[in-house]
């Protein structure tokens, strides 16, 4: 988003998949157009019949990884992970993938307080996969 909360233009990015641990996660890495890049390691744990998204980037880098928890219901994923407001209000950042199919998914981002009456968009990504030629 912008300063002024508009949504900027959109931005190419490469996003590339791979499965890891015998097919119980998958790994990513996005290359941004401008430099900027960041991944994520989703890993399914059966025990608990959940995903668990950890996030790194080369914008944050970290010591310790963020991670999301959450669950896949037909074809939409939703990860929550607990985070404040910068008011310092309770809540939590919302991941969300939609509209999944084998051509793609929708992805966004948002803060939402705990009852999620309120949400507050922070990013969106359309990813569609790319045809091998």
């Amino acid at each position: 988003r912008k300063p002024d909360q508009s949504w900027d233009d959109p931005k190419k990015m490469l996003w590339r998949f791979k499965y890891i641990l015998n097919g119980m996660a998958v790994q990513d890495d996005a290359l941004h157009e401008g430099g900027t890049h960041g991944g994520s390691i989703r890993q399914y744990i059966a025990d608990s019949t959940r995903w668990y998204v950890h996030y790194y980037s080369t914008n944050f880098p970290s010591t310790t990884l963020p991670a999301w928890e959450g669950n896949r219901n037909d074809s939409t994923m939703i990860l929550y992970k607990e985070q404040k407001a910068p008011n310092g209000m309770e809540g939590f950042y919302r991941i969300t993938f939609s509209e999944i199919t084998d051509d793609g998914f929708k992805w966004s981002g948002d803060w939402v307080n705990p009852d999620e009456s309120i949400v507050y968009a922070t990013w969106k990504i359309d990813c569609i996969k790319r045809k091998e030629e």
